[in-house]
């Protein structure tokens, strides 16, 4: 207990703040959410806390605070903002995250602090040191369960036990039982684990005593009291074992089921405890400290470690006067911090001598440095080489000379059938998704960097997709809420990148390496979405962090990281990022067992192209027949998506192309649709005759109807030879279509 200085407990501007940390203790105690009924009490207490966390601090608030770390006090001011923000956009999900946090980092404790200072339950005079506050609680649990029980919520406690002899406990009461025990353990319960099965992790709450851990009973049940969780639903579930002691955050059950249970645990946040003085030792001090720290707290080897271990870690987190114990005898030591001291501080005149801007191009030449670095390392320098030759572009002789550019260009001598190609530049300029599937070894990513170099102003980017991706965050990043700052995926830095002004003559081919490792309509939904919109825009973060982002560069007192922060939002990702029209997107799948099978509505939404292996003869045949070619053809993306045919030149084959659609209207999802009938309009408009024309609707067949198809072979037994009749012209569809008969149950494309 200290004595507080009679001008603080008499001032009236502190005093003033004695309703709202009411107000707010109750706020983190009970389950609700907090609203906008609660945000004049949020802002009161963030005021009191900048008040006395300010470098000038007034003579009241100073002489309050003088006794607290104000780092740490720092530290629930950014969090209490934090909230504050949350409440205003009514963000529910972020709004229990901080509430949590706060009562983890303590802020639960310097609110008691306040009310009992100010004559809220206890004499004026004394208080507990506020040195303290920043505990979690563990240390302040030394109360005799029992008598908590039995003597301030015993009349709780047996209307409980009441309601549940006759079965009819409810919420409401668990909800109080839960209010009085949070101010109880100051929002924080211990757990023992006690096991951790192929279902559930199992744990009983326990309480320091000075007899050690102590298992707390059942309020009102002589069963013991067990808090459990599936396991499934656990995050990080290796990181706690059968024996820990975790600290945990807890809420009222909300399952009727279980009510008896009374709490829902937190497993997800919890805080393992070190069980050993050893162990809680080691992460802060030497071998040395230790053995000081054992005779400074008169510590026998027979004692019970369990109750030093927890005791001693909270003294070294929060108590100036232990650590100052352990280091007055440690001379030699505290002379080299003294050294080490003296030289950080000329190290800090030295650089405050520096001007500021010298400060920042400092900075930022050794960003830039790191930069470099990395993008060695991963490959993605690019060099611009003007040495290659540049040929002209003729629309007839295009894809004849892509070809031939393809074996000449690179030593790995690509070759690729004509309609291959045909159907890959196509479907590009026609903006459809373009999946390439085959074995390995067939070229499917080597055709699309061929391109590229093939082609002027054409870049690749080349993302790798991992098995672990399961929603969008995976391909697009996220908004980082501390930083103020979009984190970009390579995927979205790629989008920024083709948005670019001077990148708006370039062609950006975005192509997912084996895509379907992961679901595709999980982790790509949103960019399937976006498509089908005229506008075509991504929702990356709510508009208010751009909003502030504007506000830190106008001012300009930010920390230059910040200020960078906000830069790349305001320059690179706005919070409705529009799709820029000069990408089009590439996926490379092989299909084998490993990989996730393509969704109706990703195959209704794209061009699938199979690219097989070649027999010696037919890469023969090829070779023969190549101009001896090298350099880029002059294109850019102007050019590159310009129309050939009209409208009325590619009906006919539209109404080809329906014919045989409409061979598989019976069957749910196989014939085109609005969308597909789209995408084959403006696949024709690029076919530069009416020979090309004709020839592409075997390419369309096959890419855009013939995927669609997954049916019980006794359903097209039927209709089979029907089929096979009108597909007789289109020789590769008819091949195609024959193979897939070779089923016993389901006709399929793949």
């Amino acid at each position: 207990m200290v004595t507080v200085n009679n001008v603080v407990l008499e001032d009236e501007e502190l005093m003033s703040y004695r309703d709202s940390f009411l107000s707010f203790q109750n706020m983190l105690l009970n389950e609700e959410n907090f609203n906008n009924d609660n945000l004049q009490v949020l802002t009161n207490i963030l005021a009191f806390m900048k008040a006395g966390t300010k470098p000038k601090r007034k003579k009241n608030f100073k002489a309050y605070f003088e006794n607290i770390d104000i780092n740490k006090a720092k530290d629930l001011t950014d969090l209490l903002q934090e909230l504050k923000v949350a409440v205003e956009s009514g963000e529910l999900e972020s709004i229990n995250k901080q509430k949590n946090e706060l009562i983890t980092q303590g802020m639960l404790l310097i609110t008691k602090s306040y009310l009992e200072m100010f004559s809220l339950g206890r004499d004026s005079r004394e208080v507990q040191d506020t040195k303290n506050f920043d505990t979690t609680g563990e240390v302040n649990v030394l109360h005799n369960y029992s008598k908590w029980l039995y003597e301030e919520v015993n009349d709780l406690v047996t209307e409980m036990a009441d309601t549940y002899q006759n079965s009819s406990l409810n919420q409401d009461l668990v909800r109080k039982f839960v209010y009085e025990f949070k101010r109880f353990l100051n929002g924080r319960l211990l757990l023992k684990i006690i096991d951790i099965g192929t279902k559930q992790i199992i744990g009983v709450p326990i309480q320091l005593t000075k007899y050690g851990y102590k298992i707390l009973p059942h309020p009102f049940l002589k069963s013991e009291w067990e808090l459990s969780r599936p396991i499934e639903t656990l995050n990080n579930k290796e990181r706690i074992k059968v024996g820990d002691i975790i600290a945990v955050n807890f809420a009222a059950v909300r399952n009727e089921h279980f009510i008896s249970s009374l709490l829902y645990v937190d497993f997800d946040g919890a805080e393992v405890v070190p069980q050993t003085l050893h162990q809680a030792l080691l992460e802060y001090v030497d071998t040395e400290y230790i053995e000081k720290a054992y005779e400074v707290f008169e510590v026998k080897k027979q004692d019970d470690e369990m109750i030093k271990s927890l005791l001693t870690k909270k003294l070294l987190d929060t108590s100036a006067e232990v650590r100052q114990l352990l280091s007055d005898d440690l001379n030699q030591l505290n002379e080299i911090r003294e050294a080490i001291s003296k030289q950080n501080e000329k190290i800090t005149e030295a650089e405050e001598t520096l001007e500021e801007n010298r400060k920042d191009w400092n900075r930022i030449l050794k960003r830039i440095d790191e930069l470099v670095k990395i993008d060695e390392l991963d490959g993605s320098i690019r060099q611009v080489d003007n040495s290659f030759e540049k040929l002209e572009y003729i629309p007839e002789q295009f894809i004849s000379n892509l070809q031939s550019l393809f074996y000449h260009n690179d030593n790995q001598h690509l070759i690729y059938k004509l309609g291959i190609i045909k159907s890959f530049v196509y479907a590009l300029q026609a903006n459809i998704l373009t999946i390439l599937a085959g074995p390995s070894g067939t070229g499917k990513s080597s055709i699309v960097h061929a391109f590229a170099s093939a082609v002027e102003n054409v870049e690749v980017r080349m993302i790798p997709v991992q098995t672990s991706w399961t929603d969008t965050q995976d391909l697009l990043g996220y908004f980082h809420p501390m930083d103020k700052a979009f984190v970009p995926t390579p995927f979205m830095e790629a989008l920024a990148e083709a948005a670019m002004e001077e990148n708006k003559s370039k062609l950006f081919l975005i192509c997912l390496d084996e895509m379907n490792l992961a679901h595709i309509e999980y982790y790509f939904s949103e960019i399937l979405s976006a498509r089908e919109e005229k506008t075509q825009s991504l929702r990356l973060y709510p508009k208010r962090h751009w909003n502030t982002a504007k506000i830190i560069l106008t001012e300009g007192t930010a920390s230059l990281e910040r200020q960078q922060n906000a830069r790349e939002l305001i320059d690179l990702y706005p919070p409705v990022f529009r799709i820029p029209e000069n990408v089009r997107f590439i996926g490379t799948l092989n299909m084998d067992h490993t990989v996730k099978p393509l969704s109706p509505k990703v195959i209704d939404r794209s061009f699938i192209m199979e690219i097989n292996h070649l027999t010696f003869q037919e890469k023969e045949d090829i070779k023969s027949n190549l101009q001896k070619l090298t350099g880029k053809i002059k294109m850019n993306y102007e050019l590159f998506e310009e129309f050939v045919l009209d409208a009325e030149s590619i009906s006919d084959a539209i109404e080809k192309i329906e014919e045989i659609s409409l061979l598989f209207k019976d069957f749910p999802n196989a014939s085109l649709n609005s969308r597909g009938y789209k995408h084959i309009r403006n696949f024709l408009s690029y076919t530069k005759d009416e020979i090309e024309k004709n020839e592409m609707i075997d390419f369309i067949i096959l890419g855009k109807i013939l995927p669609r198809i997954e049916i019980k072979r006794m359903e097209i037994d039927s209709n089979s030879n029907t089929i096979l009749q009108k597909l007789l012209p289109y020789p590769l569809s008819y091949e195609k279509f024959n193979r897939m008969l070779n089923t016993k149950h389901t006709v399929n494309f793949w």
